[in-house]
């Protein structure tokens, strides 16, 4: 049996460049900056443009993750 999982393992945050909330996606890994991001709350893509790591609960790591919406 691998060790790979289809769980997510962390939770993004989204918020605007104006420091709008936008929602939340899970995912398998930690946002990179200029990652683009499809289908995600609200819009059809998005750029991640910063991202810090804030504490991690019940075993999985989330991110405040600063995205430029595209369209």
């Amino acid at each position: 049996m691998s060790g790979a999982t289809c769980l997510p393992t962390t939770t993004w945050f989204l918020y605007s460049e104006d420091d709008v909330p936008l929602g939340r996606v899970y995912r398998r890994s930690a946002p990179q900056a200029e990652a683009q991001i499809e289908d995600g709350p609200g819009f059809a893509s998005a750029e991640v443009v910063s991202f810090t790591e804030l504490r991690a609960t019940c075993a999985m790591r989330r991110f405040k993750v600063v995205v430029r919406v595209l369209t």
